[in-house]
């Protein structure tokens, strides 16, 4: 479970920044770092940070891929031991 949240992690980044922005009316920019202001303070600076962590997710996405495929094999023996066990 703690290989799919890293994987995940890089997008949920992103996924926050642009909705923070959305709601707050500001620009949001890969290249540099646009003033934002939410309640008197600058986050435009925060914001860029989250939104180039999403390039972690080229690195993430095998932790996110080995986490599905635990899963996969643990319900796979799950219910091949339960298919036995008739």
């Amino acid at each position: 479970m703690a290989m799919i949240l890293i994987g995940i992690a890089p997008l949920a980044s992103v996924a926050l920044a642009g909705v923070i922005a959305d709601l707050n009316g500001c620009g949001l920019h890969e290249g540099f770092a646009q003033p934002c202001s939410v309640l008197g303070a600058d986050i435009g600076g925060v914001l860029y940070t989250m939104t180039t962590l999403g390039w972690l997710m080229l690195i993430s996405l095998f932790f996110l891929a080995g986490g599905l495929l635990g899963l996969a094999g643990e319900a796979l023996g799950w219910a091949l031991r339960r298919i036995r066990g008739r």
